[in-house]
């Protein structure tokens, strides 16, 4: 599973989330050690090839907009959605990005 992130320089609040969000599901997917399940992520910080009308900060999962459901912001709930039906695992990595917020939303706050 590709994970691309349309981001900002420098990186403003939802960009760091979104970067942070990415890292977490990258790292998770290495602990787990599936490959089958494996999640990879890249960057760009100019307009997307596929996507020209996207803006930053934005996240795709295998090439498909992972959209904020306030229209605003990506949630957890929103990430998870989009991988239910890419990764067994969707709930459990939910509860996982729900932990990632709270601690962005302590440090950052």
């Amino acid at each position: 599973m590709e994970i691309t992130l349309l981001l900002n320089e420098p990186l403003g609040g939802r960009c760091r989330l979104y970067r942070t969000y990415a890292t977490a599901l990258v790292e998770d997917g290495k602990d787990a050690g599936n490959a089958a399940i494996a999640i990879t992520c890249s960057e760009q910080f100019t307009t997307l090839p596929t996507h020209p009308e996207l803006h930053a900060p934005a996240m795709l999962i295998d090439g498909l907009l992972v959209a904020p459901a306030d229209g605003v912001i990506l949630s957890p709930q929103d990430i998870a959605q989009a991988l239910a039906p890419l990764h067994p695992e969707a709930p459990r990595l939910e509860a996982l990005l729900q932990e990632v917020l709270e601690r962005c939303m302590e440090e950052w706050g």
